[in-house]
């Protein structure tokens, strides 16, 4: 359900339980900046009426992802197990920022979760002029909604995508996550209050991902709002976790004279032609490099 430092809040057997880590998970050097995140299925042992202890955690199907900040950064893990990843963007300036829409899309695909971009606001802009920036990511297959929470437009499709799934709500603060949330089902909020009130004790809840369960079936995550999503890359990490979400680019480079080809500088390079004929679209081709540096 939750994470929060050094608690965890996990519903199993239909209760609900704040739980620490037995010591013997914390063993070993921390590669990512927390152990647990949003989505985990883990194992517990009961210690009183509402108190428990993790004893396993278990294997993830997906994760989200991001490089902390700071000198020293780590993989910090936004959610696990989860399905869609709803990125959401507000129509208006300067929330509406193609580049970070990249960073997201190919955070998602790199932990194996399908991104769904969804455009909030849209009651507030000039909707032909929003829905013409989206159509090469249209064109592409990536599933664009456009929605509004005040005004309720788009909510049926979000609604029936997040039936019987499991999503994350991602994007920087003030987009409208968690209206969005709250539209789909809106005693949402109450709900959730009273959990925080009887877990939390008052703590400050705002910077903390949570797990809630839908009434229509399906689960989202609403996570805080982030104002900025930097890829994460180990020594795993290569230029396929990149390219696999611009398709345009991965299409056309297997007729780049070069096998190695970076789409950067080499001649014979099929990638930049097909940008300088504007086949593929300058901004996607910009952040394609700035991703694979």
């Amino acid at each position: 359900m939750r994470a929060s430092g050094v608690q965890y809040h996990v519903h199993a057997d239909n209760k609900d339980f704040v739980c620490t880590v037995r010591g013997k998970l914390r063993k070993g050097k921390a590669t990512t900046t927390n152990l647990l995140a949003v989505g985990d299925e883990v194992w517990v042992t009961p210690t009183s009426e509402d108190q428990a202890v993790i004893e396993r955690i278990n294997e993830r199907r997906s994760k989200l992802s991001r490089r902390s900040p700071g000198r020293e950064p780590k993989e910090q893990i936004l959610a696990v197990n989860v399905d869609y990843a709803i990125i959401v963007m507000a129509a208006i300036a300067p929330d509406f920022n193609k580049n970070r829409l990249d960073r997201y899309i190919t955070a998602s695909n790199k932990g194996n979760i399908r991104p769904i971009v969804c455009i909030n606001k849209i009651d507030l802009v000039d909707e032909a002029y929003i829905r013409s920036e989206m159509a090469v990511y249209e064109r592409l297959g990536f599933t664009v909604l456009y929605t509004s929470a005040a005004s309720g437009q788009g909510l049926d499709s979000l609604q029936e995508l997040l039936k019987n799934n499991v999503s994350a709500f991602v994007g920087s603060s003030g987009v409208g996550k968690s209206s969005l949330i709250n539209a789909i089902q809106p005693d949402l909020a109450l709900k959730t209050q009273v959990l925080r009130e009887k877990f939390l004790k008052g703590q400050h809840t705002t910077t903390t991902a949570e797990l809630v369960m839908l009434e229509q079936g399906g689960m989202v995550v609403d996570t805080p709002g982030l104002r900025e999503i930097a890829l994460w890359q180990d020594r795993n990490s290569d230029e396929d976790d990149v390219i696999s979400s611009f398709p345009e680019i991965q299409a056309t480079a297997a007729k780049c004279k070069f096998r190695n080809c970076s789409h950067s500088h080499e001649p014979g390079c099929e990638v930049r032609y097909l940008v300088e004929t504007g086949e593929i679209e300058q901004a996607r081709y910009r952040n394609y490099l700035k991703l694979t540096k």
